[in-house]
Formats: C-alpha cells, sequence, structure tokens
C-alpha cells in the first residue's frame, strides 16, 4: 500500500507517546508499505532525527509549527473557532499547505492521521480512506487532570474539554474508522467505528535484566513536563517518599525524564530524591533500579512506562489508574495500590523481599513480551486500514481536497452536535 502518514510533530526521538507510537508503526508498516511522513515539528529537527526516519520512509515532509505560527491563529480564533486549542495550535497555513500538496501529489490508498490534533488537514479529503489514530481520548484525559489543579485552571480545562468532546464526537462520526491505545478511551467515546490498538514496549531497547541492580534505589521515567506526570511525581514525593524514607533512610528515589517541570526540579531538595532529567537512553536507569513506581492519577492513554518497566525485570507499583491500559495482575505482575500508606507499604514489600521482586520481575516480562508486541500492533492497524478501504467510495485516487480554502473543517451545528 501507498500510506500518507500525517502527524503533528517529529515521531524522533520519542520523547512523547504519540511519537513514540507513530515512530514504530512507521518502521513496521515499511516492511511491506510505502510511506510518505508529513510532520509537524514544534522543535527543531536534526539530522541524526532524519536520519531515524529516512530508512523506513519514501519522502520525509517537515513543517515548522508552534511560535508565532500557531500563536497566530490562537489569538485570532481560539474564543470563537469551533476547534479545540490543541488542533488550532498545528492549524497553520503552512501545515495545511503541505497536506494537502502531498495529498495531491500521487494515489495513496490510505491516510494515517495521528492524533486529533491533525484531523482539521484531512477532514474534507476525498479519494482514500482516512484512519483517524486518536491514541487516546484527550477530553478525557483533561477531565480526569482537572481534579488535581486549582479553581481557575479547572475552568480554562472545562472550556477546552467541551470543545475537544465535540470534535472527538464529529470525529467519530465524520471518519469510519479511529483507533485509540485503551478500552478506556473506546468507552469514553461509545462508537462502533473506534477500536483498540495498544501502544507497546520496544523489546530490543527494553530488554530484560537480572543482574547489577542497585539497592534501594526506586526509579520513576516519563516526560516531566507532561501534567499527569509532574502530579504523579509530586504526590509521591510528598505523600508516600517520606513513609519510606522513615522505614527505610538508606533508600534513594531518581526521577528521570526530560523536561522536568519546576516543582519536579523542586523536588530534588527532598533527602534521598535525585531529579536526573533529560538522559540519552531511558532503559539503563530501569535496569539498574531495584523497582520503579507509576504513580499516576490523572492523564489517558497507555501507560508506556509502565511497560518499559515491566520489558526491563524491573518490579513495579502502579496505581489502578495507571494500570487500566496495561492490565496487569495485583501481586503477580505488579503491586497495586492508590494511597500514600499503601502504595509506601507496597515500596517497601518490594525493598525488603528479593524473592518477590524476582517473581514479579519474571510473570510481568513474559507478560509484556506476549501481549505488547510492536509487530502484533502493525498487524491489526494493517487489518484497520483494509477495514477503511473495503468501505464503499474508498478506493485508491490521486487525491484533491474538497476544500483548501477554509481554514477550518467543513462543520456544521449538527456536527458538533448542537
Amino acid at each position: 500500500m501507498q500510506i500518507a502518514f500525517v502527524t503533528p510533530r517529529f515521531p524522533f526521538p520519542t520523547t512523547k507517546g504519540d511519537k513514540l507510537r507513530a515512530y514504530h508503526e512507521i518502521r513496521r508498516l515499511s516492511r511491506r508499505h510505502a510511506i510518505t511522513l508529513v510532520a509537524g515539528a514544534d522543535e527543531p529537527v536534526d539530522e541524526a532525527a532524519l536520519d531515524a526516519l529516512r530508512p523506513y520512509c519514501e519522502r520525509i515532509v517537515v513543517v515548522p509549527v508552534g511560535g508565532w505560527r500557531s500563536i497566530v491563529p490562537i489569538v485570532a480564533n481560539g474564543l470563537t473557532a469551533r476547534l479545540p486549542l490543541q488542533a488550532l495550535f498545528y492549524d497553520t497555513k503552512s501545515m495545511r499547505r503541505a497536506v494537502r500538496d502531498t495529498l495531491a501529489s500521487k494515489s495513496f490508498d490510505v491516510i494515517h492521521a495521528s492524533t486529533i490534533r491533525v484531523a482539521p488537514h484531512v477532514w474534507d479529503v476525498s479519494g482514500a480512506p482516512v484512519v483517524i489514530d486518536l491514541v487516546d481520548t484527550v477530553s478525557r484525559g483533561l477531565a480526569l487532570r482537572r481534579e488535581t489543579v486549582g479553581a481557575p485552571l479547572r475552568l480554562a480545562y472545562d472550556w477546552e474539554r467541551r470543545r475537544l468532546r465535540d470534535y472527538e464526537l464529529a470525529a467519530c462520526r465524520r471518519f469510519s474508522r479511529l483507533i485509540v491505545c485503551a478500552e478506556a478511551d473506546r468507552a469514553a467515546l461509545g462508537s462502533e467505528n473506534v477500536v483498540v490498538i495498544r501502544t507497546c514496549a520496544d523489546l530490543d531497547q527494553f530488554s530484560f535484566v537480572r543482574e547489577g541492580r542497585a539497592d534501594d534505589l526506586v526509579v520513576m521515567t516519563g516526560n516531566m513536563g507532561y501534567p499527569p506526570n509532574v502530579d504523579a511525581a509530586v504526590w509521591f514525593s510528598r505523600h508516600v517518599w517520606p513513609l519510606v524514607r522513615a522505614a527505610h533512610p538508606a533508600a534513594r528515589f531518581q526521577i528521570v525524564g526530560t523536561r522536568p517541570a519546576a516543582a519536579v526540579r523542586a523536588l530534588g531538595a527532598q533527602p534521598g530524591i535525585e531529579v536526573v532529567g533529560a538522559v540519552p537512553e531511558i532503559a539503563p536507569y530501569l535496569q539498574r533500579a531495584s523497582l520503579a513506581i507509576s504513580p499516576m492519577r490523572g492523564g489517558s492513554g497507555m501507560q508506556t512506562k509502565a511497560l518499559e518497566s515491566m520489558a526491563t525485570g524491573t518490579p513495579l507499583v502502579i496505581t489502578s489508574f495507571a494500570n487500566e491500559g496495561v492490565g496487569a495482575i495485583a501481586g503477580r505482575h505488579a503491586l497495586i495500590a492508590d494511597q500514600p500508606g499503601a502504595f509506601g507499604r507496597a515500596v517497601l514489600d518490594l525493598l525488603g523481599r528479593p524473592e518477590l521482586r524476582e517473581s514479579l520481575a519474571e510473570a510481568a516480562h513474559e507478560y509484556v513480551s506476549r501481549e505488547f508486541s510492536w509487530d502484533r500492533h502493525v498487524e491489526r492497524l494493517e487489518e484497520v486500514y483494509a477495514e477503511a478501504i473495503s468501505q464503499p467510495g474508498a478506493g485508491p485516487a490521486g487525491l484533491e481536497p474538497r476544500s483548501s480554502g477554509a481554514r477550518e473543517p467543513s462543520l456544521g451545528l449538527g456536527d458538533l452536535g448542537i
């Protein structure tokens, strides 16, 4: 197949969930299909990043977004536009033009649009089916996240959440196939058009390690500028870590991940906590740790960092919320706790019982290897493409957008459920 792959952010380095997902999909799809990538870039894309994708793409089109390019449409249309800010930020003239010109340049069998952020660029395309990989239901994530912020921010969250909810539901009516990474996200949309294809772990990069682990070392990984990760790190450090240190003074806690927010950096002042920040590779930090934590209380989608911990054989303490998409069995694959006291006791239990760490590590690695393979993920993705292509009127064609001048998709009030 000829596949046009449209992403809001360049899929490398894989520092965010949507980038990770797109990168591994493109890699494996390229074994049997021809990929043309059109990617927004909200940060500079260097030669190393391009080289990471060039072997898998026939053509790569990079479009800078962000800065003044995105501020202008947000300021001009943010209060009156029907698009959520999540989409407006990437809805630049240059991005629309790049998608339009690319789709008009040749015949494609299917268009893969990654996240709701690029839906405006493919909303009025005709000639080939569009598959929207929402990754997660962003409106659900905002609804959960609002509980962790103050009252002024809750108003902004509610305003954006309503726009997102309307737009996500409109997309479900517009496109025949949409994808999310977890059952909870599919249930939140309630549409028969939505299928679940889970985000997976890179089992080669995050390989299983038994030996050489440090004693008394707890680690948390992830994008530490992402608000739900910030909330999780702060919650654990303030409410759980003092309980752990009181009972186990030798315990150390490393926070590892890109772009740590000011609230995360401040945690380094607490005894036993080290904020490592961005590192070239996450895997070695997991492979050296006694155990890992995923104390998430909000957000959406799949907790990839939990899968990576399990893949490396790093015993895991996880909240029920973070475990929604992972599906670990308590006491077999991970320890599950939600309240500070219970979470602290789980951490202490693992620090004090090497045999429990070993049994959890073995079972978790086997589970992730069996259930979260990128090869299986892409096989299911190809099935979804075939289903979309088989819909009436969905065949390969030279693509001409129905409307090339509108700044917003041609949504009527009925499309938005109003």
